[in-house]
């Protein structure tokens, strides 16, 4: 008697098997490594925020639209009435902006990455903002508590992040920054690239 060999596996299914096999392998060294992404600083300090908070004065914007000249008769009597900044525009709601800096970052491992996170008030906004980092890898994230910055404000915080040596060339990690104040949520969108 004869048996019969069953038949070869066909092509697709073999080219699911590995990449199957192929996202079960990253995802499990992913698993391993984002703990490692924002680990807080030793003696477990809740606001891991160590660097230089900055007070920074307020600039004009230098795109303004120069007012026109206006010839004046003698004896007539000027009204100057102070131009309005973005800060200080009547009719608007208070609120904040966030600007980070690098959004978009390319370090190697073991190298350290300078964020810089400038705060600028809108209508005279001037309560307490909570901050949050989000950092994934493939499908895994990691939320990291960047502590309360309380006014005045316009205010730049450094915050440095050492790329974890466990990282693999040509990983990307996504952030995402959240700012909550005054009942308003802002979020910033980061990328770093490990080279």
């Amino acid at each position: 008697m004869v048996e019969e060999s069953p038949p070869p596996a066909s092509p697709d299914r073999k080219k699911w098997v590995i990449i199957a096999l192929i996202i079960v392998i990253a995802g499990i060294t992913a698993a391993a490594f984002l703990p490692l992404l924002l680990t807080p600083p030793p003696g477990g300090q809740a606001h891991p925020i160590s660097g230089t908070v900055l007070q920074t004065p307020i600039t004009p914007p230098s795109h303004r639209t120069p007012r026109p000249t206006i010839p004046v008769s003698p004896g007539a009597t000027l009204s100057m009435t102070p131009s309005a900044t973005p800060s200080t525009t009547p009719g608007g709601p208070p609120g904040f902006t966030v600007t980070i800096s690098p959004a978009q970052a390319t370090a190697g491992r073991g190298e350290t990455v300078v964020y810089k996170m400038r705060i600028e008030a809108l209508n005279g906004f001037s309560e307490k903002i909570h901050m949050q980092i989000v950092a994934s890898v493939l499908f895994f994230s990691q939320t990291q508590d960047l502590g309360i910055q309380e006014p005045p404000y316009p205010k730049t915080i450094e915050y440095p992040f050492k790329v974890p040596d466990t990282l693999f060339p040509g990983t990307t990690v996504n952030g995402v920054l959240t700012s909550t104040g005054g009942g308003i949520t802002r979020e910033d969108q980061l990328t770093l690239t490990v080279r």
